[in-house]
């Protein structure tokens, strides 16, 4: 019992030494590049989604497209564009995670503030959670779409 104290006690008496410190302060710097760049390509897809969805939706039937075809082509595009822009809105939210650590842990380490600290190390949590449930979900949809095109070979 002595020793669980012993480790507990000492945990909560980290301290951020200057390599640490550094190491840090390189991380946020990239967290921020990363966010930076995140939200750039988050507003890429939705932009794609949206001129993707108008190309397919203003094709007429001068190019041998029956109403038929023309409906069907509307469908594939108005669900692409969906794709992206959900795509887009997740990439931007991931990235807001990522730059609420670097911001953080950057005016931590400026102002010596442990709170700061603190809620930096929460939002690179959050980064870190956001994107292993997306990855968990991407792969269970993933294996769903797997098994469904086996079964179809039946």
């Amino acid at each position: 019992h002595m020793e669980q104290q012993t480790t507990s006690s000492s945990l909560f008496q980290l301290s951020i030494d200057a390599n640490n410190a550094s190491t840090l302060r390189s991380a946020a710097g990239w967290a921020k590049i990363l966010a930076v760049l995140g939200i750039i390509f988050g507003v890429l897809f939705i932009i794609l989604g949206i001129l993707f969805q108008n190309a397919l939706s203003n094709v007429s039937g001068g190019y041998g497209y029956d109403d038929e075809s023309r409906r069907s082509l509307g469908i594939v595009a108005s669900g692409a564009m969906g794709v992206y822009i959900l795509m887009g809105i997740l990439t931007i939210i991931g990235s807001i995670f990522a730059l609420n650590f670097g911001n953080k842990a950057s005016t931590a380490l400026r102002t010596n503030d442990s709170n700061t600290l603190r809620g930096s190390l929460a939002g690179l949590r959050n980064y870190f959670a956001f994107w292993a449930i997306l990855m968990i979900l991407g792969l269970l949809i993933s294996i769903l779409g797997i098994a469904m095109g086996g079964m179809k070979g039946m």
